[in-house]
């Protein structure tokens, strides 16, 4: 990692401006009297804001960093291993939170990580209609906010913690996420599903919402917001508590003391 400080210093400073530019092709999109979709899934589509932030994305990282492959949710094919061992990897979701953004809901973002071998080095995140901008570097010791740094809340009681999920796109893994909802409800003060695994994450960072939990993810949902959410000072594991890094499946993330009482929980 310790060679790589230069060229992450270097990608971060080339993401904090290209982001908020993608982020205007977005809003471009947002207001279209008809947004052309398709499907993907049997609970997911992409829309043609989706393709459009991914090849502004991916033409500008090539010619700037074209020595850097790119793993990317809308040009993914079908098999991650390929992935897992590059040493170094940019990982794109263009558009998080796409069901959000076709029903005029804010709570989606633009989720931008650079990765070595599954441990992020830079994450980036912009939220368009906000421009919130969030960030942070696997040598920096915070992560930041439109420049000033956050942190993950100090509630230590369940009873008194607000837990965000939300459901895989995966049917078959949804029981997952339904066991969950019964072993914490009553447990915890208010339970949210918002839609955006990296948005949601960035509002742990802050403080937003204590727990976050989610099964039968990609790396491009979490690995920009996993690492902003550990430099916030969250406890990031997978679901068992086991390590995480961007290829993990699932995602716990807390801090330290609620995530003791969690995995207890799980």
């Amino acid at each position: 990692m310790e060679n790589n400080e230069k060229l992450v210093k270097s990608a971060r400073n080339f993401l904090l401006d290209l982001l908020p530019s993608a982020g205007q092709i977005v809003r471009r999109y947002l207001h279209a009297e008809e947004l052309p979709s398709k499907k993907k899934g049997v609970h997911d589509f992409v829309t043609a804001a989706d393709l459009a932030v991914d090849k502004f994305l991916q033409e500008h990282l090539n010619y700037n960093f074209s020595k850097i492959p790119i793993l990317s949710e809308e040009t993914f094919e079908d098999n991650l291993e390929d992935y897992k061992n590059m040493n170094l990897l940019f990982i794109i979701d263009p558009l998080d939170g796409t069901s959000n953004f076709a029903r005029g809901d804010d709570n989606f973002c633009i989720s931008v990580a650079l990765a070595e071998r599954g441990e992020p080095l830079l994450g980036v995140i912009f939220q368009p209609i906000s421009s919130r901008l969030f960030w942070t570097t696997y040598r920096d010791q915070k992560a930041f906010w439109n420049g000033r740094s956050i942190r993950v809340s100090d509630i230590s009681e369940l009873n008194k913690a607000v837990v965000c999920t939300d459901w895989s796109h995966i049917m078959e893994t949804r029981e997952e996420t339904t066991q969950f909802l019964r072993k914490i409800f009553g447990k915890v003060r208010q339970i949210k599903i918002l839609g955006s695994a990296a948005s949601d994450i960035t509002l742990l960072a802050r403080g937003g919402v204590d727990i976050y939990h989610h099964v039968r993810l990609f790396p491009w949902d979490v690995a920009a917001a996993g690492l902003i959410a550990q430099k916030a000072g969250a406890l990031v594991t997978e679901i068992d508590g086991s390590k995480w890094n961007v290829f993990s499946e699932s995602i716990l993330a807390a801090n330290p003391e609620l995530h003791k009482k969690t995995l207890k929980i799980l």
